[in-house]
């Protein structure tokens, strides 16, 4: 059973969901309780179980919600969580994130772990972790808050990054106080189509995820392409499904009559769009920067400027030569990166990263709870 929540992007469900089908020798129940991703199909091992959705505004401050009260929608999901729980009877749950975020949603979690602490045992907890944490204004409160649960209640802590990188302990500091195994997977990265069709002129594929933030990065982009008119240059612009409707009309007015625009809907074969690109300009979320480590392609991104965690993969990436961190949304300024990052010579794109956490995920669930059963 694996519990994943995402709030205001898709990044978690993706992540979450290479987990799932990596899980290919099991049946996996597949728990959600973000807006679900429409026209998704999971593989046949994994079945979606989806809650009723609970969502955040752009701050992180307030949980939102699509039809009646909070207190209504909470109290449905924990009591269907429960169920859910009960009639599946899995030999191991999996929570994306939690406890070291998700707090808003300890109101149906930590009931479930105390009925597995209390009425099946048997039931091994492991803790699905990305590369970076957020920072929190009270770091020592949340630390200690994440050390009484994982201790508590978890028996595995598995990190989706690669340590010579991006260590834990960078953003979590009492990594020692954790009582239970830990192990880095490497990162979780997608398949990348292996052919790619040669094409005319330069490809350019602009992308914010799920689309609820990110506008001003993709206006940006369409009026940078505009000035390099004489560049051959082909945008492909990719709205993401929870883009608000009055965002999608501006950019649809920027774009209007410039036949070398397109706008296009959210891809479920977004690894072939840009394996077949030249450029990507997007946001530095977990797995868009993994999407761009698995193609190769060409990248520059503008980190979610809310919080440290986009920016600190960023740098370090940058550092190894995988993307270019834009350093303002300026149009003219963005236009000159775009044309020197086309015209720049490199010899290889791809550093000596551990990207088999998928893999390497399935295997530790395996081999763990099977020798602690």
């Amino acid at each position: 059973m694996l519990y994943s929540q995402h709030v205001l992007g898709i990044g978690h469900f993706f992540r979450s969901m290479e987990v799932a089908k990596a899980l290919h020798e099991h049946e996996v129940l597949f728990v959600e309780g973000g807006d679900p991703l429409p026209g998704f199909v999971p593989p046949r091992h994994v079945k979606r179980f989806i809650l009723p959705p609970i969502m955040m505004d752009a701050d992180f401050k307030t949980l939102e919600i699509h039809e009646g009260t909070l207190e209504e929608i909470k109290t449905g999901r924990k009591q269907m969580l429960m169920d859910a729980f009960t009639e599946f009877s899995p030999d191991v749950l999996v929570t994306e994130l939690f406890p070291f975020g998700r707090k808003q949603f300890r109101f149906e979690l930590i009931p479930l772990l105390d009925k597995i602490h209390e009425q099946r045992p048997s039931t091994r907890v492991v803790c699905s972790l990305r590369d970076i944490l957020v920072e929190k204004k009270d770091q020592a409160a949340y630390e200690k808050g994440v050390l009484d649960i994982l201790n508590r209640y978890f028996d595995l802590l598995l990190v989706h990054s690669d340590p010579e990188l991006i260590p834990l302990e960078e953003s979590f500091e009492r990594i020692g106080e954790i009582k239970i195994p830990i192990f880095y997977t490497g990162f979780i990265v997608r398949d990348a189509p292996v052919q790619v069709e040669a094409h005319r002129g330069k490809i350019i594929v602009v992308s914010s995820g799920g689309g609820r933030v990110g506008i001003e990065l993709l206006s940006s982009a369409i009026k940078a392409v505009q000035m390099l008119a004489d560049e051959d240059l082909h945008l492909r612009v990719f709205v993401g499904p929870f883009m608000e409707a009055s965002d999608r009309k501006n950019l649809t007015d920027l774009a209007a009559g410039d036949a070398d625009i397109q706008l296009l809907p959210f891809s479920l074969d977004f690894l072939s769009e840009l394996a077949h690109a030249d450029l990507s300009i997007s946001m530095a979320g977990y797995n868009t920067c993994m999407d761009i480590l698995s193609t190769g392609v060409r990248a520059l991104v503008y980190p979610f400027p809310q919080n440290r965690e986009q920016a600190l993969r960023a740098q370090k990436l940058e550092k190894l030569g995988q993307l270019k961190v834009i350093p303002s949304l300026a149009v003219q300024p963005l236009a000159q990166c775009i044309l020197s990052e086309l015209r720049a010579k490199y010899s290889t794109r791809r550093g000596r990263l551990n990207l088999s956490g998928k893999t390497n995920t399935a295997v530790f669930i395996d081999r763990y709870c099977r020798n602690q059963s």
